[in-house]
Order: C-alpha cells, then sequence, then structure tokens
C-alpha cells in the first residue's frame, strides 16, 4: 500500500504499543498509519505477561478470546534466594479484585494478532524509516519526513518506536538538546526465550511461574500453555563466562528457545 498524504493519526512503530493504539483508533473509526522502519513485521522478544488493565483494553479490541485460547494464567511465583526457597506469591485473587487474571503468551503471536487487528497492510506502512517530523504552527498537521524522499501528514503524531526512538532524538535535536543515543551499557547481559513443553511439569504446575535470584544473577520465568516457559535472565557482565555458558546449556536442556545475550 502506498503511504496516504494525510491521516488523523500516525503512529512511528510498528511494536506492541504501535498496533495496539491502531488497533484502538480502528475500533473507534479514527483514521491511522503505522510507519514501521523494517522492511518486514519482525516481533522481538519471548513471551509477555498481560496484567488486568491490558486485558480489559484487549476485550474491547475484541482480542481478549483469543488470549484466553491461546494464552496461561499465571496462579502463583515460587521466590528462591539461591537454593533455598523464599516464600510463594498467589496471584489467584487477582481476578476476584480487578475483574481479570494475569496472561502469558508467547510474543510473536500476540504481535501478529495486534498487526490483524490493525488491519494488517492497510495501515501498517513498511520499510518506512523517519528521519524528520515538521511541525509548522501554520500548519494544522504535522509533516513526517521519511528516508525515501515521501512524507506523511497526520493530525496527530505518536512516537511509540521503543527505546532507541527516532522520534525522541529528532524531538531533542529540534529542543537544542543533545539528539544522539542516550543508552548506556549497565554492566548486566540477558536472554530470554520461550520454552517447548517441560517434560518434567505436571497438571499441577500448570500456572506456576519462579524468580530465581542468586547472588549475581536473576532468571525469572513465566507459564506458558502446554508447561511451557517464557523466561528473562540477567547477570553482571564481569561474571558472565563461563556461567552465562552453563544457563544457556541449562535453557536448551528445557527446550527453550534463546537469541543469544543482549546489553542493557
Amino acid at each position: 500500500m502506498q503511504a496516504a498524504q494525510e491521516t488523523q493519526v500516525l503512529i512511528i512503530g510498528g511494536g506492541i504499543g504501535g498496533l495496539m493504539l491502531a488497533a484502538i483508533c480502528r475500533k473507534l473509526n479514527i483514521a491511522c498509519l503505522v510507519l514501521e522502519r523494517s522492511k518486514k513485521v519482525t516481533p522481538a522478544g519471548a513471551g509477555i505477561s498481560l496484567a488486568p488493565n491490558a486485558l480489559r483494553v484487549l476485550e474491547q479490541i475484541g482480542l481478549y478470546d483469543d488470549i484466553v485460547r491461546h494464552g496461561q494464567t499465571l496462579d502463583k511465583i515460587l521466590i528462591h534466594r539461591n537454593r533455598t526457597k523464599w516464600r510463594t506469591l498467589d496471584f489467584t485473587c487477582v481476578n476476584n479484585w480487578f475483574g481479570y487474571p494475569v496472561y502469558s503468551i508467547e510474543r510473536h503471536y500476540f504481535h501478529h494478532r495486534l498487526y490483524e487487528a490493525a488491519d494488517g497492510d492497510n495501515t501498517v506502512l513498511l520499510d518506512s524509516a523517519v528521519v524528520d517530523l515538521v511541525d509548522d504552527p501554520a500548519d494544522r498537521h504535522v509533516k513526517v519526513v521519511l528516508a525515501n524522499g515521501s512524507h506523511v501528514k497526520a493530525q496527530v503524531v505518536v512516537g511509540a518506536d521503543g527505546i532507541r526512538s527516532v522520534t525522541r532524538r529528532v524531538l531533542s535535536r529540534q529542543a537544542g538538546i543533545d539528539g544522539k543515543n542516550t543508552i548506556r551499557f549497565t554492566g548486566r547481559v540477558h536472554m530470554s526465550g520461550y520454552t517447548a513443553p517441560i517434560p518434567n511439569l505436571g497438571p499441577k504446575d500448570l500456572g506456576v511461574g519462579n524468580w530465581l535470584f542468586y547472588d549475581d544473577s536473576i532468571l525469572t520465568t513465566w507459564p506458558c500453555i502446554e508447561n511451557r516457559q517464557w523466561f528473562i535472565g540477567v547477570k553482571v557482565r564481569s561474571s558472565i563466562s563461563p556461567s552465562y555458558n552453563s544457563n544457556v546449556r541449562l535453557m536448551e536442556g528445557l527446550g527453550g528457545r534463546h537469541p543469544g545475550p543482549g546489553k542493557d
């Protein structure tokens, strides 16, 4: 689809936040477009846990029943400090308090469903890297300039392009603030993944997550359907060898997928 010259709402970034907003706009019959710099839809991450406030919005745009079919409720979390079990957090009361439980689901699937809810290719303009924003007080529209030389105008522009936001850097530059990427490596390395069904878990383990706090690392797991788990591990960079390799072997033994270490 060719970029329209004008729209009501223009969203920069086709991740979960951008697609969620686009799906809401579509539900409310508000014309919108999403600019995504990637040439194809490439979801990042492994899993996602959805709190009651998110589930309430997902129900309003028609996705809640799908989350129930493909997700897993979080019923409790077992907390360990090194090798000692510290306590158990009960999450079964959340539904009574807020009207919805907490659900975990594979992030790629969830991203795909949001893409469909936003009307897919009819709304999301791929290969549309933003290079500038022009907000002229004399013009009732904001003009967003793309790397290919074209532009799109909108009454409202929303930056939903993540931690490395081009939107933020452009606006910072226009405000006279240093617009360079301000992300700094904090000395931690993380890994994440989504496991295959874990064979040693049974019906009693459905809905059970884990928080494991070690002296130099943290591993959290969140329950998904069929006794799968999505997990995030964080470790101090100076102590990552050889422990990182042993953690990778552990998750591979659980049937996990992981993209390798990333830096925070």
